[in-house]
Formats: C-alpha cells, structure tokens, sequence
C-alpha cells in the first residue's frame, strides 16, 4: 500500500499597515556547517492573507552560489527526490556537476552526498521539490552529511528571494514553527500593537483532498443514485 506523505500548511494574516514577505526555513540542529535558505514564501499586502505549504517529501540538490550586496543566495542547478538513509555522489559529467544515487547507506535518519566532482560543491537537501539547507564549497573528495530531523521557523521579510539566506535580514522574528501532534496547519497573525509589531501563532488541523478523487467520489455517488432511481 503506498504511503501517504503528510502535508503541512502556514497561513499568514497581514493585519498591519505595511506589505511583508513571510518566509520559511528549516535548520537541522544535529548538523555542522549549514546554511539556511528562504525555502518557502509568500509575500501579502496591508491587511491581506496568504499562505504556503509543503508535503514532507526529501530531495538533495547542488546549486550555484552568489552574493548579491552581501547577501548570499543559492540556485539550485539540479534537485531530486531522495530517501532517508541514501547516498548520493556528485559527479562531472557532460561538463556539469550533476548527482547520481550512490551504493551503500549512511544512518536511517540522514542523507549522504560524496563530492566526486574534483571541484568544489555547493550540496544541499530539502523538501517539497526546493532546496532547504547547504553546506558551501565541499571539497574534492569531501561530504557532506545531513541529519535531516528539520526544525521549522518563519519570519517577515522585506526583500526576499527564493534560496536567500537566512541572516540578519530578518526583520521581525524569527519564530519557531512547533505543529502539536495530530495538528498540520499554523496560522500566522501579524498585527499592531502601538508601536510594535506582534505576531501570533495557532495551530488546527487541515485536511487535504485531491480534486481527482473528489471528482471520482462524485461520479459513484451519480451512479448509485441512478441505480437507486432505476430499482424504484
């Protein structure tokens, strides 16, 4: 039977006067040498409300690295669905880094990337398709190992980009994200109180249906009812 990947949501209420930039990021706690990017975002207008949300779906990545008036952001040039538990080598091939799913295992909680490339690497892992967390010029011959028990957090934003790290840049925060057991959705409430800037948190369960199996729900229920309307 295939496994159904839990889905988590952030919604954001922007009771304030001013357009703010929500972001998502994950540290991992049990890793060294990491750097945070922006890996979900969304940007709401004065008293407006928006949100974002992932599936909890691994995946690695290598991307290019610059610094745009010191702020350091990361493009990924390739990312791919990964398991806990695998290993992966970054090899140069076709005159590209590129990644290849590697023999042998590393810990059941943590994805292993070798550099195979001969040159330096910028390797990373994240979730839902994006990459969340880099470790910056691997070596030739080097690793990098993550323990991926990922701890959420969420801040506001002025400027903002995808794969930005995450540094003195943000303005009001950060806030860890801590969803109680049973629970998947955090609502984030960002409102005035005087001169200040106050930002709440509550969580509650949502629940997630696609519209192909409700569209097929539909569909039995039509034709039970013809049969019903037929046998009368």
């Amino acid at each position: 039977m295939e496994s159904v990947m839990p889905n988590y949501y952030v919604d954001f209420n922007n009771n304030t006067s001013e357009t703010w930039t929500m972001g998502v990021y994950q540290e991992l706690p049990g890793s060294v040498g990491l750097e945070s990017v922006s890996w979900k975002q969304t940007t709401v207008p004065q008293m407006g409300e928006s949100g974002v949300e992932w599936e909890v779906d691994y995946n690695v990545a290598i991307a290019n690295y610059k610094q745009n008036g010191g702020i350091g952001v990361y493009k990924a040039s390739q990312t791919l669905g990964a398991s806990l538990g695998s290993v992966w080598d970054c090899v140069f091939e076709n005159n590209v880094q590129q990644l290849r799913l590697a023999s042998g295992s590393t810990l059941p909680d943590s994805i292993l990337i070798r550099n195979a490339s001969n040159q330096l690497a910028n390797l990373g892992i994240g979730m839902s398709g994006q990459g969340a967390v880099y470790k910056r010029n691997v070596v030739g011959g080097g690793s990098a190992q993550f323990q991926v028990t990922p701890t959420y957090y969420f801040g506001l934003f002025n400027n903002l980009v995808l794969g930005e790290v995450i540094s003195s840049n943000v303005v009001v925060g950060p806030q860890k994200l801590v969803f109680p057991s049973g629970l998947n959705c955090a609502t984030v409430t960002a409102r005035m109180d005087g001169a200040n800037i106050k930002l709440s948190v509550a969580y509650s369960q949502v629940s997630s249906v696609s519209y192909e199996v409700v569209n097929r729900l539909r569909a039995i229920q039509l034709e039970r009812t013809g049969e019903l309307l037929e046998r009368a």
